[in-house]
């Protein structure tokens, strides 16, 4: 299935800008001045970016292609989760704290010591990849382009954001459900799970060989999909706000629902045989609908409207078992 889904996705990267060209000459003139607009609005504000880069590295083509999208992630995981550290401490401040999922549990001061050190240290690691010349080297072999030529046109866009979703969540199942075999979860990924109550940073939480193998769900698609790191930016920073918010602990309206990540949280763990591979995807979970991983967890919701609360005993893994 994976196979098939990269080769569609080389597939529909090769056809889809005729396919824009044609659509946009059959379309009436107002809608071809609307594009137009649309489409100097993007090269613009790109042209500002080379422009500032262009500022801060003699070799702007590397700082974009190699720098920007890890940096600018980087910075958004941080104003992202500053705030949701900060009302894990003072929930009496917290204006979302009647959304919370686990009412009234909240991660210790040790532990998200422990999980700001962690997540530190897997993004040093993540910018050093980044960064290096092998990293440069073989996006330039792939023809990643950081310019003006080749930029994406809106059109571009608005597909090339939902299949890079899309192709996430299916490299995303994959490496989550390998991560949940008996070694691997016990000697790598039962990091990430030690964090039961999850906050926003449980999203880069994990043993750094967990971190760099799960990163390439996140690379891998926009570079199948477009040839220009703009995609690749712009989808960064969809991403960082679908992981932040699936970790963030509270059922926001109007926005995707945390609940199924956050029970994958508190009770998705080796030795659990009923919920062991249960919500392993992302975004819709598509494929936890196809294979029915999705299933128990409505399931337990349904029994248990209000979740796991101060006075209701949760699950408590140790050393692979189950109290």
């Amino acid at each position: 299935l994976l196979f098939s889904y990269f080769e569609m996705a080389l597939n529909i990267n090769a056809a889809a800008r005729p396919l824009l060209e044609m659509v946009y000459e059959a379309s009436p003139a107002m809608l071809r001045s609307l594009v137009d607009q649309s489409n100097n609005m993007v090269s613009d504000s790109w042209a500002v970016v080379m422009q500032l880069t262009s500022q801060v590295m003699a070799d702007s083509h590397y700082f974009r292609l190699c720098v920007l999208p890890t940096g600018l992630s980087i910075l958004l995981f941080w104003c992202l989760n500053v705030p949701l550290l900060f009302f894990n401490f003072f929930p009496t401040w917290n204006p979302i704290e009647n959304w919370k999922i686990q009412k009234g549990r909240y991660e210790t001061g040790d532990r998200v010591a422990w999980m700001v050190l962690t997540v530190l240290v897997n993004q040093t690691l993540a910018m050093i990849i980044s960064c290096c010349n092998q990293n440069y080297q073989g996006l330039l072999d792939a023809g990643v382009k950081s310019g003006m030529s080749a930029i994406p046109s809106v059109g571009d866009l608005l597909w090339q954001i939902p299949a890079c979703c899309m192709l996430y969540d299916a490299i995303f199942f994959a490496c989550h459900c390998l991560m949940h075999t008996k070694w691997l979860y016990h000697n790598i990924h039962k990091v990430h799970h030690k964090s039961k109550i999850t906050i926003g940073i449980s999203s880069a939480y994990f043993h750094p060989v967990d971190y760099v193998f799960s990163a390439t769900a996140v690379v891998l698609p926009p570079i199948l999909v477009s040839d220009h790191v703009l995609t690749t930016c712009l989808w960064m920073i969809v991403f960082m706000f679908e992981t932040t918010n699936a970790h963030c602990g509270y059922e926001i309206p109007f926005m995707p629902s945390a609940k199924d990540h956050d029970f994958h949280h508190s009770h998705s763990f080796y030795s659990s045989k009923e919920y062991r591979f249960v919500t392993m995807g992302a975004f819709a979970l598509v494929w936890d609908r196809l294979f029915g991983t999705k299933e128990p967890v409505d399931n337990w919701w349904a029994k248990n409207p209000n979740g796991i609360t101060k006075r209701m005993k949760a699950p408590i893994e140790k050393d692979g078992k189950t109290d």
